[in-house]
């Protein structure tokens, strides 16, 4: 059974090729490896490399509740869906209430 090679052979294969401007078939057919496997860790690595979004978790708040956690500038993150909405202190409340309506409505 072949073995399954990782990150560590697949990153400076990936960066050769990248490097090199040729296409990913012919440069995958030179080094023995497939063309999909090739894109898929090309693709693999750049997430990887990608900073990950910080995101404070939404609550809803009810009076009475202790408020929302905020951040060092005092804002809050508002997620709805996939949406990302970050609340700074003095926003326009019902600007926020249309805009989180709106992103409820495309959902």
């Amino acid at each position: 059974m072949p073995t399954r090679k990782g990150a560590a052979h697949w990153g400076p294969l990936v960066s050769q090729w990248e490097a090199s401007g040729r296409s990913a078939d012919d440069f995958a057919n030179e080094h023995g490896v497939t063309e999909a496997a090739l894109r898929w860790w090309s693709r693999e690595l750049a997430k990887r490399a990608a900073p990950k979004p910080s995101v404070a978790v939404a609550r809803v708040v009810r009076s009475g509740d202790a408020p929302p956690p905020r951040d060092e500038r005092g804002s809050v993150a508002v997620l709805v869906g996939t949406a990302r909405v970050v609340v700074e202190q003095g926003f326009d409340a019902q600007l926020l209430r249309e805009l989180v309506r709106a992103l409820e409505e495309a959902r």
